[in-house]
């Protein structure tokens, strides 16, 4: 690892570790379903996320992600849903600037802008979700588990407030085909504790949907 990356990883971890010192009462919604790999140049994915919710009296959230690869390190996300939560929608960029090589895992953020209305209530938030993962060749197939922490910050006219999940996740893929993930969510701060599984078409610019 070069001394450039080594310090980049050294902000990176300071990031993330002020930001859940400094986590106060709060609540979220939105899960990650997506792991630290980058897509291939000229790519995209389309994809849904059903989402059972466990806690506050349970509930059901429906998720829909638009994914586009953006330069080396980086990709994009669109998001909306609605279901338990009356509607969201969110915009991020994911940078992964140490990618799975050897024993290294891939570990990368990703930003988000978030916009909320539940219970008549708008919501505005920024999020940020520290992001490892590893392939793995498993008896299931190829599989990639992750794990990662997303930290929200939420306002509106009334308060404002932060909330911390912990996530564990695994993704089985094949770029040439549909992948299918599955999701916890756990509670750490106010937050919601959640189920999901999802799924993505990837899409290559010039030739379209990869079949099997």
């Amino acid at each position: 690892m070069t001394k450039n990356k080594t310090q980049k990883l050294i902000q990176i971890i300071s990031i993330f570790v002020t930001a859940f010192l400094l986590s106060r009462v709060g609540h979220a919604f939105l899960a990650v379903h997506e792991t630290a790999e980058i897509l291939p140049n000229n790519y995209y994915k389309i994809g849904l996320a059903p989402q059972l919710v466990l806690t506050d009296g349970g509930g059901f959230n429906l998720g829909f992600h638009v994914d586009t690869h953006i330069d080396d390190d980086l990709d994009g996300r669109i998001e909306f849903g609605g279901g338990n939560t009356d509607f969201w929608t969110q915009a991020s960029v994911k940078w992964v600037p140490f990618p799975d090589v050897d024993k290294q895992p891939a570990m990368g953020g990703r930003f988000a802008v978030i916009y909320t209305r539940d219970d008549e209530k708008n919501y505005t938030g920024l999020q940020i979700a520290p992001i490892f993962s590893k392939k793995a060749d498993t008896r299931y197939g190829d599989m990639i588990p992750y794990v990662a922490l997303p930290i929200t910050w939420f306002n509106s006219k009334s308060r404002s407030y932060t909330s911390t999940q912990f996530t564990v996740g695994a993704e089985w893929y094949n770029i040439n085909e549909k992948q299918i993930g599955s999701e916890f969510n756990l509670n750490l701060n106010n937050a919601l504790t959640s189920v999901s599984v999802y799924f993505n078409f990837p899409f290559e610019s010039s030739t379209g949907y990869k079949k099997y």
